[in-house]
Protein backbone atom coordinates (compact mmCIF):
# COMPACT_ATOMS: atom_id res chain seq x y z
CA UNK A 1 0.00 0.00 0.00
CA UNK A 2 0.99 3.50 -0.48
CA UNK A 3 3.85 3.95 2.36
CA UNK A 4 6.95 5.29 2.06
CA UNK A 5 9.24 5.01 5.29
CA UNK A 6 12.60 6.63 5.62
CA UNK A 7 15.24 5.05 7.71
CA UNK A 8 17.52 7.91 9.59
CA UNK A 9 20.83 7.29 11.54
CA UNK A 10 24.67 7.57 10.92
CA UNK A 11 26.16 4.54 10.01
CA UNK A 12 26.32 2.06 12.68
CA UNK A 13 22.98 2.68 14.25
CA UNK A 14 21.30 -0.43 13.08
CA UNK A 15 19.53 0.41 9.75
CA UNK A 16 20.71 -2.59 7.96
CA UNK A 17 20.00 -4.87 10.71
CA UNK A 18 16.96 -3.58 11.58
CA UNK A 19 15.63 -4.56 7.96
CA UNK A 20 17.26 -7.80 7.83
CA UNK A 21 15.47 -8.34 11.26
CA UNK A 22 12.41 -7.64 10.42
CA UNK A 23 12.61 -9.28 6.94
CA UNK A 24 12.20 -6.35 4.94
CA UNK A 25 14.40 -6.37 2.41
CA UNK A 26 12.62 -6.92 -0.57
CA UNK A 27 10.78 -3.83 0.14
CA UNK A 28 13.96 -1.68 0.73
CA UNK A 29 16.16 0.23 -1.34
CA UNK A 30 19.27 0.36 0.36
CA UNK A 31 21.82 3.46 -1.46
CA UNK A 32 24.86 1.60 -0.55
CA UNK A 33 23.51 -1.58 -2.06
CA UNK A 34 23.00 1.67 -5.01
CA UNK A 35 26.19 2.23 -5.70
CA UNK A 36 27.29 -0.89 -5.56
CA UNK A 37 25.57 -1.53 -8.44
CA UNK A 38 26.52 1.17 -10.31
CA UNK A 39 30.58 1.09 -9.33
CA UNK A 40 32.02 -1.92 -7.63
CA UNK A 41 34.57 -1.15 -4.30
CA UNK A 42 37.33 1.24 -5.25
CA UNK A 43 40.88 1.53 -3.49
CA UNK A 44 41.38 4.70 -1.05
CA UNK A 45 44.47 6.10 -1.01
CA UNK A 46 45.69 4.27 2.07
CA UNK A 47 45.35 1.23 0.09
CA UNK A 48 41.76 0.03 1.58
CA UNK A 49 38.92 -1.17 -0.60
CA UNK A 50 36.37 1.49 -0.11
CA UNK A 51 32.42 2.31 -1.37
CA UNK A 52 32.67 5.00 -4.22
CA UNK A 53 31.58 8.86 -2.55
CA UNK A 54 32.20 9.94 -6.20
CA UNK A 55 29.12 8.71 -8.27
CA UNK A 56 26.18 10.15 -5.09
CA UNK A 57 24.48 12.28 -8.10
CA UNK A 58 23.87 9.15 -10.48
CA UNK A 59 23.22 7.14 -7.16
CA UNK A 60 20.47 9.64 -5.96
CA UNK A 61 19.34 10.39 -9.50
CA UNK A 62 18.67 6.25 -9.81
CA UNK A 63 17.11 6.09 -6.10
CA UNK A 64 14.79 8.79 -6.71
CA UNK A 65 13.56 7.17 -10.32
CA UNK A 66 13.26 3.64 -8.41
CA UNK A 67 10.97 4.69 -5.51
CA UNK A 68 8.74 7.05 -8.41
CA UNK A 69 8.66 3.87 -10.37
CA UNK A 70 7.40 1.96 -7.12
CA UNK A 71 5.00 5.13 -6.03
CA UNK A 72 3.49 4.59 -9.20
CA UNK A 73 2.42 0.79 -8.66
CA UNK A 74 1.18 1.81 -5.06
CA UNK A 75 4.05 -0.19 -3.67
CA UNK A 76 5.43 -0.28 0.29
CA UNK A 77 8.71 1.34 -0.54
CA UNK A 78 11.46 1.70 2.48
CA UNK A 79 14.85 3.74 1.72
CA UNK A 80 17.76 2.75 3.74
CA UNK A 81 19.93 5.79 3.84
CA UNK A 82 21.51 7.85 6.44
CA UNK A 83 18.54 10.33 5.62
CA UNK A 84 20.25 13.43 7.81
CA UNK A 85 19.34 16.77 6.27
CA UNK A 86 16.33 17.70 5.92
CA UNK A 87 16.67 18.24 2.15
CA UNK A 88 17.51 14.34 1.77
CA UNK A 89 14.08 13.93 3.01
CA UNK A 90 12.16 16.86 1.52
CA UNK A 91 12.98 16.23 -1.81
CA UNK A 92 10.36 13.24 -1.96
CA UNK A 93 7.46 15.67 -1.22
CA UNK A 94 6.19 16.25 -4.11
CA UNK A 95 5.86 12.53 -4.95
CA UNK A 96 4.47 11.94 -1.87
CA UNK A 97 1.27 14.01 -1.83
CA UNK A 98 0.80 13.36 -5.80
CA UNK A 99 1.07 9.78 -5.01
CA UNK A 100 -1.54 10.38 -2.16
CA UNK A 101 1.47 8.39 -0.30
CA UNK A 102 1.82 8.30 3.96
CA UNK A 103 5.37 8.66 4.77
CA UNK A 104 7.15 7.93 8.33
CA UNK A 105 10.55 8.13 9.17
CA UNK A 106 12.28 5.19 11.33
CA UNK A 107 14.64 7.61 13.72
CA UNK A 108 17.95 5.76 15.09
CA UNK A 109 19.10 8.85 16.13
CA UNK A 110 19.37 7.28 19.83
CA UNK A 111 22.18 5.32 19.09
CA UNK A 112 25.21 6.73 20.90
CA UNK A 113 27.65 8.03 18.31
CA UNK A 114 30.58 5.51 20.29
CA UNK A 115 28.62 2.62 20.04
CA UNK A 116 27.80 3.27 16.05
CA UNK A 117 31.54 4.06 15.74
CA UNK A 118 32.47 0.50 17.01
CA UNK A 119 30.08 -1.47 15.09
CA UNK A 120 31.39 0.55 12.11
CA UNK A 121 34.44 -0.47 12.47
CA UNK A 122 33.12 -4.56 12.77
CA UNK A 123 31.52 -4.20 9.18
CA UNK A 124 33.64 -5.81 5.82
CA UNK A 125 36.46 -3.89 5.09
CA UNK A 126 35.16 -1.94 1.95
CA UNK A 127 31.73 -0.84 3.95
CA UNK A 128 33.55 0.81 7.00
CA UNK A 129 33.03 4.68 6.82
CA UNK A 130 35.95 7.40 8.15
CA UNK A 131 34.98 8.50 11.62
CA UNK A 132 35.03 12.11 10.91
CA UNK A 133 31.95 11.37 8.14
CA UNK A 134 30.17 9.41 10.56
CA UNK A 135 30.95 12.65 13.48
CA UNK A 136 29.75 14.63 9.96
CA UNK A 137 26.47 12.90 9.94
CA UNK A 138 25.81 12.75 13.51
CA UNK A 139 25.89 16.58 13.59
CA UNK A 140 23.50 17.42 10.90
CA UNK A 141 20.81 14.81 12.32
CA UNK A 142 21.02 16.74 15.93
CA UNK A 143 21.07 19.92 14.11
CA UNK A 144 18.49 19.37 11.51
CA UNK A 145 14.79 18.27 11.79
CA UNK A 146 12.57 15.45 9.71
CA UNK A 147 10.21 17.63 7.41
CA UNK A 148 6.63 17.89 8.82
CA UNK A 149 5.13 15.76 6.15
CA UNK A 150 6.45 12.75 7.49
CA UNK A 151 5.42 11.42 11.17
CA UNK A 152 8.34 10.39 12.69
CA UNK A 153 8.76 7.41 14.91
CA UNK A 154 11.13 4.90 16.45
CA UNK A 155 12.07 1.26 15.59
CA UNK A 156 10.12 -0.14 18.46
CA UNK A 157 6.68 1.60 17.03
CA UNK A 158 7.35 0.22 13.37
CA UNK A 159 4.91 -2.88 13.74
CA UNK A 160 2.98 -1.30 15.80
CA UNK A 161 2.46 1.90 13.25
CA UNK A 162 2.53 0.13 10.27
CA UNK A 163 -0.20 -2.26 10.98
CA UNK A 164 -3.32 -2.68 8.93
CA UNK A 165 -5.87 -3.14 11.34
CA UNK A 166 -9.16 -4.86 10.83
CA UNK A 167 -12.53 -2.17 11.44
CA UNK A 168 -15.39 -3.38 13.41
CA UNK A 169 -18.77 -2.42 11.41
CA UNK A 170 -20.95 -4.56 13.88
CA UNK A 171 -22.42 -1.64 15.17
CA UNK A 172 -23.90 -1.26 11.85
CA UNK A 173 -27.30 -3.09 10.75
CA UNK A 174 -26.25 -3.92 7.70
CA UNK A 175 -23.46 -3.71 4.70
CA UNK A 176 -24.30 -3.00 1.38
CA UNK A 177 -21.26 -3.78 -0.79
CA UNK A 178 -21.98 -1.91 -4.74
CA UNK A 179 -19.92 -3.55 -7.24
CA UNK A 180 -18.60 -1.99 -10.66
CA UNK A 181 -21.11 0.19 -11.28
CA UNK A 182 -19.48 1.48 -14.73
CA UNK A 183 -21.79 4.68 -15.42
CA UNK A 184 -25.57 3.00 -15.19
CA UNK A 185 -26.90 5.39 -12.73
CA UNK A 186 -30.68 4.11 -13.20
CA UNK A 187 -29.73 0.67 -12.17
CA UNK A 188 -27.66 2.05 -8.98
CA UNK A 189 -30.83 4.50 -8.09
CA UNK A 190 -33.38 1.39 -8.46
CA UNK A 191 -31.33 0.05 -5.47
CA UNK A 192 -31.33 2.97 -4.05
CA UNK A 193 -34.64 4.26 -4.02
CA UNK A 194 -35.35 4.88 -0.58
CA UNK A 195 -31.43 6.39 0.02
CA UNK A 196 -29.00 5.67 2.12
CA UNK A 197 -30.12 4.96 5.91
CA UNK A 198 -27.86 6.10 8.62
CA UNK A 199 -28.13 2.49 10.36
CA UNK A 200 -26.48 0.87 7.32
CA UNK A 201 -23.11 0.82 5.73
CA UNK A 202 -22.26 1.51 2.04
CA UNK A 203 -18.95 0.13 0.10
CA UNK A 204 -18.92 1.01 -3.53
CA UNK A 205 -16.01 -1.55 -5.53
CA UNK A 206 -14.90 0.89 -8.04
CA UNK A 207 -14.96 1.35 -11.50
CA UNK A 208 -17.91 3.99 -10.96
CA UNK A 209 -17.95 5.21 -14.99
CA UNK A 210 -17.13 3.25 -17.87
CA UNK A 211 -19.57 1.47 -20.65
CA UNK A 212 -22.63 3.15 -19.52
CA UNK A 213 -24.31 6.52 -20.46
CA UNK A 214 -24.58 8.10 -17.61
CA UNK A 215 -21.21 8.54 -15.70
CA UNK A 216 -21.75 12.45 -15.16
CA UNK A 217 -24.45 11.60 -12.87
CA UNK A 218 -23.23 8.79 -11.08
CA UNK A 219 -19.65 11.01 -10.63
CA UNK A 220 -22.27 13.72 -9.25
CA UNK A 221 -24.26 11.22 -6.87
CA UNK A 222 -21.09 10.22 -5.66
CA UNK A 223 -19.55 13.03 -4.58
CA UNK A 224 -22.51 14.55 -3.05
CA UNK A 225 -22.52 11.00 -0.52
CA UNK A 226 -18.63 10.82 -0.07
CA UNK A 227 -18.71 12.57 2.85
CA UNK A 228 -20.73 10.62 4.80
CA UNK A 229 -19.36 8.83 7.38
CA UNK A 230 -21.30 5.53 6.19
CA UNK A 231 -19.89 5.83 2.75
CA UNK A 232 -16.52 4.04 2.05
CA UNK A 233 -15.35 4.29 -1.65
CA UNK A 234 -12.46 1.85 -3.24
CA UNK A 235 -10.64 2.78 -5.72
CA UNK A 236 -10.70 0.64 -9.16
CA UNK A 237 -8.12 0.45 -12.20
CA UNK A 238 -11.05 2.85 -14.39
CA UNK A 239 -10.62 5.72 -11.31
CA UNK A 240 -6.58 5.65 -11.14
CA UNK A 241 -6.74 5.98 -15.05
CA UNK A 242 -9.24 9.13 -14.57
CA UNK A 243 -6.78 10.69 -12.30
CA UNK A 244 -3.27 11.04 -12.58
CA UNK A 245 -0.10 12.91 -10.93
CA UNK A 246 0.78 15.77 -13.01
CA UNK A 247 4.14 16.70 -14.35
CA UNK A 248 6.70 17.62 -11.99
CA UNK A 249 4.27 15.39 -9.60
CA UNK A 250 2.95 18.98 -8.23
CA UNK A 251 -0.90 17.72 -8.06
CA UNK A 252 -2.75 14.79 -9.01
CA UNK A 253 -4.62 16.26 -12.42
CA UNK A 254 -7.52 14.28 -14.56
CA UNK A 255 -5.39 12.10 -17.18
CA UNK A 256 -5.75 11.81 -20.83
CA UNK A 257 -7.50 8.86 -20.56
CA UNK A 258 -10.07 10.25 -18.75
CA UNK A 259 -11.80 11.13 -22.04
CA UNK A 260 -12.35 7.10 -22.96
CA UNK A 261 -14.19 6.41 -19.44
CA UNK A 262 -16.14 9.50 -18.87
CA UNK A 263 -15.63 12.72 -21.06
CA UNK A 264 -14.88 16.07 -19.30
CA UNK A 265 -17.21 18.06 -21.19
CA UNK A 266 -19.80 15.64 -20.06
CA UNK A 267 -18.56 16.58 -16.11
CA UNK A 268 -18.90 19.95 -17.02
CA UNK A 269 -22.32 20.21 -18.52
CA UNK A 270 -23.30 18.16 -15.35
CA UNK A 271 -21.52 20.79 -13.22
CA UNK A 272 -18.70 18.99 -11.79
CA UNK A 273 -15.58 20.84 -11.99
CA UNK A 274 -11.87 19.16 -12.13
CA UNK A 275 -11.36 19.35 -8.57
CA UNK A 276 -14.44 18.14 -7.45
CA UNK A 277 -13.42 14.80 -9.62
CA UNK A 278 -10.22 14.95 -8.02
CA UNK A 279 -11.66 14.99 -4.52
CA UNK A 280 -13.50 12.14 -5.38
CA UNK A 281 -10.59 10.48 -6.36
CA UNK A 282 -9.00 11.37 -3.23
CA UNK A 283 -11.51 9.93 -1.06
CA UNK A 284 -10.79 6.41 -2.72
CA UNK A 285 -8.95 4.01 -0.37
CA UNK A 286 -7.27 0.67 -2.05
CA UNK A 287 -9.38 -1.96 0.34
CA UNK A 288 -11.11 -2.36 3.53
CA UNK A 289 -10.83 -5.13 5.74
CA UNK A 290 -13.62 -5.31 8.48
CA UNK A 291 -14.95 -7.54 11.17
CA UNK A 292 -19.27 -7.61 11.13
CA UNK A 293 -20.20 -9.98 14.46
CA UNK A 294 -18.13 -13.12 13.74
CA UNK A 295 -16.90 -12.65 9.82
CA UNK A 296 -14.12 -11.24 8.93
CA UNK A 297 -14.43 -9.29 5.55
CA UNK A 298 -11.22 -7.95 2.93
CA UNK A 299 -12.88 -5.92 0.26
CA UNK A 300 -10.70 -4.88 -2.49
CA UNK A 301 -11.59 -4.00 -6.09
CA UNK A 302 -9.45 -7.18 -7.63
CA UNK A 303 -9.48 -9.81 -5.62
CA UNK A 304 -6.54 -11.26 -3.64
CA UNK A 305 -5.42 -14.67 -3.54
CA UNK A 306 -5.05 -14.77 0.21
CA UNK A 307 -4.79 -12.60 3.23
CA UNK A 308 -1.90 -11.51 4.26
CA UNK A 309 -0.58 -11.11 7.76
CA UNK A 310 -0.12 -7.68 7.34
CA UNK A 311 -1.85 -5.39 3.84
CA UNK A 312 0.18 -2.96 3.91
CA UNK A 313 2.67 -4.78 2.66
CA UNK A 314 0.48 -5.22 -0.87
CA UNK A 315 0.94 -2.96 -3.71
CA UNK A 316 -2.25 -0.79 -4.35
CA UNK A 317 -1.83 -1.85 -8.20
CA UNK A 318 -2.70 -5.74 -7.39
CA UNK A 319 -5.78 -4.66 -5.15
CA UNK A 320 -7.03 -2.52 -7.89
CA UNK A 321 -6.39 -4.98 -10.96
CA UNK A 322 -6.30 -7.95 -8.59
CA UNK A 323 -3.90 -10.89 -8.46
CA UNK A 324 -2.97 -12.41 -11.50
CA UNK A 325 -5.09 -11.84 -14.83
CA UNK A 326 -8.22 -11.29 -15.60
CA UNK A 327 -9.10 -14.56 -16.53
CA UNK A 328 -7.71 -15.99 -12.97
CA UNK A 329 -10.68 -14.81 -11.19
CA UNK A 330 -12.15 -18.40 -10.50
CA UNK A 331 -8.15 -19.86 -9.62
CA UNK A 332 -8.00 -16.47 -6.99
CA UNK A 333 -11.44 -17.45 -5.36
CA UNK A 334 -10.53 -21.33 -5.15
CA UNK A 335 -6.81 -19.81 -3.95
CA UNK A 336 -8.44 -17.23 -1.17
CA UNK A 337 -10.83 -19.89 0.01
CA UNK A 338 -7.80 -22.43 0.40
CA UNK A 339 -5.88 -19.99 2.09
CA UNK A 340 -8.32 -18.24 5.05
CA UNK A 341 -10.19 -19.78 7.63
CA UNK A 342 -13.92 -20.11 7.70
CA UNK A 343 -14.64 -17.26 9.35
CA UNK A 344 -12.60 -15.04 6.76
CA UNK A 345 -14.57 -13.82 3.28
CA UNK A 346 -13.58 -11.73 0.60
CA UNK A 347 -15.69 -9.18 -1.94
CA UNK A 348 -14.35 -8.18 -5.37
CA UNK A 349 -15.55 -6.70 -8.89
CA UNK A 350 -12.94 -5.82 -12.16
CA UNK A 351 -13.20 -9.16 -13.69
CA UNK A 352 -15.43 -11.99 -14.63
CA UNK A 353 -14.66 -13.25 -18.23
CA UNK A 354 -16.33 -16.65 -17.44
CA UNK A 355 -19.32 -14.72 -16.01
CA UNK A 356 -19.42 -16.38 -12.53
CA UNK A 357 -21.89 -16.16 -9.82
CA UNK A 358 -21.48 -13.97 -7.34
CA UNK A 359 -20.85 -16.58 -4.48
CA UNK A 360 -17.67 -18.74 -5.11
CA UNK A 361 -17.19 -20.91 -1.83
CA UNK A 362 -15.91 -17.83 0.71
CA UNK A 363 -15.33 -15.27 -2.51
CA UNK A 364 -18.16 -13.36 -3.72
CA UNK A 365 -17.51 -11.79 -7.53
CA UNK A 366 -19.50 -8.53 -8.21
CA UNK A 367 -18.54 -7.85 -11.65
CA UNK A 368 -20.35 -8.67 -14.14
CA UNK A 369 -19.44 -10.26 -17.39
CA UNK A 370 -16.36 -8.33 -17.02
CA UNK A 371 -17.47 -5.28 -16.85
CA UNK A 372 -20.18 -5.09 -19.77
CA UNK A 373 -22.72 -7.16 -18.35
CA UNK A 374 -26.49 -6.58 -17.87
CA UNK A 375 -26.84 -6.32 -13.92
CA UNK A 376 -25.59 -4.05 -10.90
CA UNK A 377 -24.62 -6.59 -8.21
CA UNK A 378 -24.88 -6.01 -5.04
CA UNK A 379 -24.15 -8.19 -2.05
CA UNK A 380 -25.59 -7.56 1.64
CA UNK A 381 -24.52 -8.72 4.69
CA UNK A 382 -26.42 -8.37 7.66
CA UNK A 383 -26.90 -11.03 11.23
CA UNK A 384 -28.75 -13.63 8.92
CA UNK A 385 -25.32 -13.60 6.97
CA UNK A 386 -24.84 -12.49 2.59
CA UNK A 387 -27.66 -11.69 0.24
CA UNK A 388 -26.63 -10.82 -3.33
CA UNK A 389 -28.80 -8.67 -5.51
CA UNK A 390 -28.96 -8.56 -9.01
CA UNK A 391 -30.68 -4.82 -10.36
CA UNK A 392 -31.28 -4.77 -14.41
CA UNK A 393 -29.01 -2.39 -16.15
CA UNK A 394 -31.07 -0.12 -18.73
CA UNK A 395 -27.86 0.81 -20.83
Amino acid sequence: MRYLIFLRGIPGSGKSTFVKENMLEPYTISSDEVRLLLKPPVLSVTGQTIISQKINRRVWGLIYSLIKCRMEEGEFTILNATNAGNADIAKYRQLVKAHRYKAFCVDFSDVPLEVAKERNMKRPAHEVVPEAVIEDMHSIISRQSVPSFVTVIKPHEFHEKLQYRVTDFSHYRKIHHIGDINGSYTALMKYLSCGLNDSDLYIFLGDYTGNGTQNSKVIKFLISVMCRDNVIMLEGDNEKCLCSPAAGEEQTHISEFADTLCPLPELEQAGITKNDALELYRKTVPCIYYKFHKKYVLVTHGGLSSLPENLVFVGTEQMTKGVGEPEDASLIAESFNNNTGENTFQIHGHRNPENLPVKNGRTFNLCDENQSGKSLRVLTLDKEGFHDHYIQKEN
